[in-house]
C-alpha cells in the first residue's frame, strides 16, 4: 500500500486531513515529526505522497511549508484539500464542565474559540501547548479534571470525550492542505497551477508580472510574498491561478513571467477543490469561445487606455521641467523611442508599419500636450 506522510502527532488536524485523503485514495497514513520530514520522504521515495497545511482562513499561511515548497527538488503539488476546522472541548470521560480546573490547547486554537472560553470557562487557567494533540495528551495523562480544545481525531486518539462540540467562533474556519508527489497527475476537470518567482527590486516589477495573467483573463486565487532569506526587503512571490499548465493561456502567461522574473519555479498543476464559476458563454461551442476571447481583448483594450493615461501624466511631469516652447521637441529622444519600439515590435512579430504609425501619433500628441502646458505657464 502506498504511504502518505503527514505532520504529527496523531490527533492534529493534519492527521485528520491525512485520514480523509488516505481513505478516499487507498493510502496508508504515516506520522512524521516535522514538515521537512514529509518533504524529504517524498523526495527520496520512502513516501509516495505527503499532505501539508499551507494556509488557514483565519490564521494565515504556514510559512515553513511555503519555504520548503520553494526549495524542494523533484516533487510537485499533485492535489489540494480543504478541511473545515471544527474545534471541540475535550475531557476525560465523566468530567463535568463545572469541574474543569485547567484548559490546554495550541494558541491558534484558543484564539479561534475565544468567545466560547470567555462565556463558559471564565476564570479557568489556560496553558498553551505545541499542538492540539499535545493538549489532548496532557488532559488524558492527568488525574485532575482538565480540558483541551482540539479535534475529534484527538479525542479518539487519546481516549477523551467531546463535552461541547463546534466551539469555534467562526463556522467558516478552513485549512487548505497540499498533496505532494513526484509525478504530475493527469488533469480532466477544473485545475489550478501554483508557481513561485522572484522579481527585481524596481518600480513596477511585480505589476508587470501580474498583468500577464490579467491580460489573458486568468483568475489568480492567491498571491503571497515571503522573505527571500537574503537582505531585508528581498521577497519571493507565490501565486496560484486557475487553469492547468498545458492550457495555452496559462502556459503563455508563465512564459511571459519567466522572461521578466529573476527566476521562476512551477510548483505543479493539480485538480482544484472547487469549480470556477462559469464564465458567460459555453467554452465548448464556437460562439462561447469567441465571447471568451472578446472579453480578453476588452481587458487588453482597458490596459492600453490605462497605460496611455499614465504616459500622459508623465508627459505632463516632463512639461513642468521645461520653460519655453523651443525646449519641447527633442528629436534625439524621439528617435531613441522609435528605435526601441521597432525592436520590441520585431521581437513580438507585430506589424512594424502599424506600430510605428501608432507611436508617431502618440509622440505627436505628447508634443501638443507639452506645448499647451508650457504656454499656459507663460
Amino acid at each position: 500500500m502506498q504511504k502518505i506522510g503527514y505532520l504529527g502527532p496523531p490527533g492534529t488536524f493534519s492527521h485528520t486531513a491525512a485520514l480523509q485523503y488516505a481513505g478516499a485514495h487507498g493510502y496508508l497514513p504515516v506520522c512524521c515529526s516535522d514538515l521537512e520530514t514529509v518533504f524529504r520522504g517524498v523526495e527520496n521515495g520512502s513516501l509516495a505522497h505527503g499532505i501539508v497545511p499551507v494556509e488557514n482562513s483565519t490564521g494565515g499561511s504556514v510559512g515553513e511549508a511555503l519555504d520548503l515548497l520553494s526549495t524542494a527538488g523533484g516533487i510537485f503539488i499533485t492535489g489540494e484539500m480543504l478541511l473545515q476546522v471544527r474545534q471541540h472541548l475535550l475531557v476525560r470521560p465523566g468530567t463535568a464542565a463545572g469541574e474543569i480546573s485547567r484548559l490546554y490547547s495550541h494558541p491558534q486554537a484558543l484564539a479561534q474559540c475565544r468567545r466560547f472560553i470567555r462565556e463558559n470557562l471564565a476564570g479557568v487557567p489556560v496553558s498553551e501547548t505545541a499542538s492540539t494533540a499535545a493538549a489532548a495528551l496532557a488532559v488524558a495523562g492527568s488525574p485532575a479534571p482538565q480540558a483541551a480544545v482540539g479535534s475529534s481525531s484527538a479525542a479518539e486518539a487519546y481516549g477523551l470525550e467531546i463535552l461541547h462540540a463546534d466551539i469555534q467562533d467562526s463556522a467558516d474556519n478552513v485549512t487548505r492542505f497540499l498533496v505532494l508527489g513526484r509525478h504530475q497527475p493527469s488533469l480532466r476537470g477544473p485545475a489550478k497551477t501554483s508557481l513561485v518567482f522572484a522579481v527585481e527590486d524596481r518600480p513596477g516589477a511585480l505589476y508587470r508580472i501580474l498583468r500577464e495573467f490579467a491580460l489573458r483573463g486568468i483568475n489568480l486565487t492567491r498571491i503571497e510574498s515571503r522573505p527571500a532569506g537574503g537582505k531585508l526587503g528581498d521577497y519571493i512571490f507565490f501565486v496560484d491561478c486557475m487553469g492547468a499548465r498545458d492550457d495555452p493561456a496559462v502556459d503563455s502567461a508563465i512564459g511571459a513571467v519567466e522572461r521578466s522574473a529573476l527566476w521562476l519555479k512551477v510548483l505543479g498543476s493539480y485538480p482544484a477543490c472547487w469549480e470556477e464559476r462559469a464564465e458567460a458563454g459555453d467554452q465548448r461551442t464556437a460562439a462561447g469561445r469567441l465571447q471568451s476571447v472578446r472579453k480578453k481583448i476588452d481587458l487588453v483594450d482597458h490596459e492600453i487606455v490605462h497605460l496611455l493615461a499614465l504616459r500622459q501624466s508623465l508627459v505632463e511631469e516632463v512639461a513642468k521641467c521645461k520653460t519655453s516652447i523651443e525646449e519641447i521637441v527633442d528629436r534625439r529622444r524621439e528617435e531613441e523611442i522609435m528605435a526601441r519600439v521597432r525592436a520590441l515590435a520585431t521581437e513580438h512579430d507585430l506589424d512594424l508599419r502599424v506600430v510605428q504609425q501608432i507611436f508617431a501619433l502618440i509622440l505627436q500628441g505628447s508634443v501638443c500636450r507639452q506645448k499647451k502646458l508650457v504656454a499656459s505657464k507663460g
